[in-house]
This record gives C-alpha cells, structure tokens and sequence, in this order.
C-alpha cells in the first residue's frame, strides 16, 4: 500500500513534538543559568576561603597576642615567676579595671566580672577578645582558671606547644586554642592561655551569601528563562517567515510571497535574501515557460492554419489541378520553413534565458571576434560599406560565451543589414574602459518611432508586420539578444529616427580573475 506525501505530512502533524522555538529556549535558559550558577559557585567558593583565612588570622592574633601580653606583663609586675597570677592577668588585659592592682583581693571571683564589663576597646587585641563567640581563657601550670573573658562550657587539654584545631561549637565549625605562656626569664611554663572561637560572623556571612546567590540564581533562572525565550523567538523569526513563504508557494505556485528581511546582515538575513532570490529566479523560470508556450502556440497557429487550408482545398478539388497543387505545395512548404525558423528561435530564447545557469564564469577575447564577424559580412554583402572604429589597443576579455556574443552581433548587423534603404552603409565602433566595453551599431535605414523603440525588445513585437515577415523576420532576434545580455549582467540600448536609421548599443562587463 503506497501513501502520497500529504498522507505523510498528515502523519507527521498528528505527532506531537516540541517547538524548535522551546528547544532553544530550554538550551538558552540551561546555558545561561548553568553559567551564571558557575561563577556563583566560583565566587562563593573563593570568598568562603577568604573569609576563612581571615577567621583564622584573627585567631591567630587572640591566641598569640594574649600570650605575648601576659609574657609581656608579668615582666612588669615583676610577680612569682612560676606561675601567672591574677594581677597580672587583668592587668594585662584590662590595665582601667583595677587603680591599684596591689588592692586586688586573691578571693575575687572572676566569673562575676569578665572581660565585658570591662569596656576597654581601644586596643584591637582587646576588641577582638571582646567579640561575642570568642573566650578566652588563662589557666595556671596546675592547671587553675585565673581568667574567663566569657562562660562556657569547654574542657581544657595542657600542651607544651601550642595547638590550634577545629572543634564543634554550639552545632557550628569552630577554632579551638591552647598556647602556654613561657616567662622570658626563666624558661618555663607559667601558665596556659585558652581560646574559642565559635566563628559566628563567619558563619552568619556565609549563610547569608548563601541565601543571596540562591535568591540570586533563582531570579537568574527566570531572568534567563525569559530572556532565552526572546532570544529563539527573534532567531526563529527568519525561519518561521520561511516557512509561511513556503506554505504559500505550496498552496499557490503563482504566489509573489517573500521573506521580510530585516537588515541584519547575519546568516539569517542572508539565507531570507538567498531565499527570496531563488523564488523569484523560480517564479522567473515559470513565468518564462509560461510564456513560451504561449509565444509558440500563437506563432504557430498562423502557418498551421495557412497549411491546414491548403491541404483541404487539396483534399477538395486541387489534386488533379497541376496550377493549385503546385501553388498549395509552395505555400506549405513555405509556411514549414518559418515554423522550422520559429522553433529554432525559440529554442535559441529559451537557452539564453538560463545563460546563467550553464555558461558562468565564460569569457571572450572582444577584438578578433568582432573583426572576424565585420569580415564576414563584408564578404556576405558586398553591395554595404562596413566601417569599423576599433579603439580598443589591447587584449581585452569580455564576461560572455564567444558564440553567444557572435550571435548577438549577427542579429544586430543583419537587422541593420536588413532595415537599411537606399543608404546602404553600417558602422561599427568599439571602445573600454576600466570595468565594461562598449559596442555601437549604426544603420541608415527605416528607423523607428520612439513607441516603437520602447517595445523592440519584446518577443514577437515587429513594427510593420507584413513587411518584417516578408523579409523573414518572427520578431525574436532582438528579445535574444537582450535575453542574452541580461544573462551576462550586460545592456542593449536603441536610439532611432524614424526613416534616418537607428544605434544600438550595448555593453559588457570586462572579466576579472577572481583574487
């Protein structure tokens, strides 16, 4: 069982698929969210590590920066080397609590005044003791706590070198310190300082940049969501012109439908421009076919009838009347020449309206052929006077297949042969430049009306039919000629006088090597 196309196309709708137009808009949206999330990530990665660092350089200077003040102190108060006491532990951290560190009383308990009620922050050491997820504290060798900057609920491991690790703090990551505190003078332990850092503004930032790029990417997704949408929709335009051109062209072979191009000079636009000039091409070719059946049933019509009447009167009476047969052959064979002629120039038309199909890229060396074909009719027709002004000093290439250009200067020459009355004399001059050269063909015969001039180009137009028939001519030579000049982005032009003879002129493009 065979199905046509349109059986197939019916299929092919009945399918369900997902709009190319969607399809981009998915990739476009996944693209740009997929970047954009990238480079959060990126971002967020590097700026956490950041943020680390500096959590651990501030640790760092707690640790470090107590032990080095209680050293530092306990020089100056000069108190039992052994061991850190108290005086010297406030005083160190906290010099404006105390007047006179000698009245501090050995039973006061520090954990009902810590480091906050201080309100010392002139110092940075100070002020970073003082943030609210760092405690410090200062033990004894024993070990005995001599200082809490804060309450909390951490065990404490003595060591002989100082120890920094991350522990678990209230369900967070966190930095865990012990360093011990060695006196200058002796060389020994006299005492541990402990810190914690619960690191919650690190975590607070980070937790909150988190949210930000999350709130970010989901606005992101919509943003790209949105945008990839206007971007298929603006690429697909094109396309989608395309294809409503087509579904014209499918529903009427006879449509002038076209692409819109907008200037965008991208390989949309240029594909609508190539497309839109293959229609007309297309359009062209049926228009051409079009009226060449036409053309040649109308031209026909005439000697098939002529023909056909003679044959009947033949048929009639004329086969035993030696006067009529001869006279009805003569007739016919006549008429048979012309269609033969007819044909011919028809088939000559039809090949020089797709010049540019078969001969591209042909080229012509102009002087020897327009000598050769200016001998040839001064041979032909001795009875003329042929001039020929050649100002053409050197080799030149013309864009057109030789035997096309030959034929072209046949047609012009007979006809300037052809319409020439008592002045029987044709010139012909050739000239150049930089991009074209240039032929004019002059006559001194018939002439023509400027409305005649106007429709000479046309298939079959003849001026004064009965005489251009009688002197052989369907009125195509010319619309070849133009036909084929057209092929070659060449022109033909006339300028004419009634009864004082006309100029043709034509030109063609000089062929240049493609660099």
């Amino acid at each position: 069982m065979r199905f046509s196309f349109y059986d197939k196309d019916k299929k092919r709708k009945k399918r369900k698929r997902l709009s190319l137009k969607w399809k981009w808009t998915v990739g476009a949206t996944l693209a740009i969210f997929l970047t954009f999330s990238i480079f959060s990530f990126a971002i967020f990665v590097g700026f956490r590590q950041i943020m680390f660092t500096q959590e651990e350089e501030n640790f760092r200077e707690v640790l470090f920066g107590a032990t080095s003040r209680l050293v530092d102190e306990n020089k100056i108060t000069d108190s039992d080397s052994t061991s850190l006491s108290k005086a010297t532990v406030y005083s160190a951290f906290n010099p404006s609590y105390f007047p006179d560190i000698m009245e501090l009383n050995g039973e006061y308990d520090q954990r009902n005044t810590t480091f906050e009620d201080s309100g010392n922050y002139e110092d940075t050491l100070y002020a970073k003791m003082n943030e609210e997820d760092v405690i410090v504290r200062v033990y004894t060798p024993t070990p005995r706590l001599l200082f809490e900057s804060k309450l909390g609920d951490f065990s404490f491991e003595e060591s002989s070198e100082p120890v920094i690790k991350m522990i678990d703090v209230n369900g967070e990551e966190g930095y865990y310190g012990v360093a011990p505190v060695i006196s200058d003078e002796t060389q020994q332990i006299i005492g541990y300082v402990q810190v914690i850092d619960g690191m919650s503004d690190y975590h607070n930032m980070i937790e909150v940049t988190l949210i930000s790029l999350i709130a970010m990417s989901s606005a992101a997704l919509i943003f790209s969501g949105i945008l990839g949408y206007f971007l298929a929709s603006n690429f697909l335009k094109p396309i989608k012109n395309i294809t409503k051109t087509m579904n014209d062209l499918r529903q009427d072979t006879q449509s002038t439908s076209r692409i819109e191009v907008v200037e965008g000079n991208d390989e949309l636009d240029h594909l609508s421009i190539v497309f839109n000039d293959m229609l007309d091409k297309m359009q062209k070719y049926i228009e051409q076919q079009k009226q060449f059946v036409e053309d040649v049933s109308h031209e026909l019509r005439t000697p098939v009838a002529v023909m056909e009447g003679h044959l009947k009167l033949l048929d009639r009476w004329g086969k035993n009347d030696p006067e009529i047969l001869d006279e009805s052959l003569s007739a016919s064979l006549q008429e048979i020449t012309r269609m033969k002629s007819l044909v011919q120039e028809m088939l000559d038309l039809s090949r020089a309206e797709q010049v540019e199909i078969h001969y591209k890229n042909e080229k012509t060396s102009i002087k020897p052929i327009i000598q050769q074909t200016y001998n040839n009719f001064q041979m032909i027709h001795p009875d003329f006077v042929f001039n020929l002004d050649d100002d053409i000093n050197e080799e030149v290439y013309v864009s057109i297949y030789r035997n096309h250009i030959e034929q072209i200067l046949i047609i012009l020459l007979d006809n300037a042969v052809k319409y020439s009355t008592e002045r029987k004399e044709v010139h012909i001059s050739v000239a150049n430049d930089d991009r074209e050269v240039q032929i004019a063909i002059q006559d001194f015969g018939e002439g023509m009306t400027p409305e005649d001039a106007e429709k000479i180009f046309n298939r079959f137009y003849r001026i004064d039919k009965a005489r251009s028939r009688h002197k052989g001519g369907n009125g195509l030579g010319l619309a070849i000629a133009k036909e084929l000049l057209s092929g070659y982005n060449g022109t033909i032009t006339v300028e004419s006088v009634l009864d004082y003879g006309s100029i043709f002129r034509i030109t063609l493009p000089i062929y240049k090597d493609d660099i």
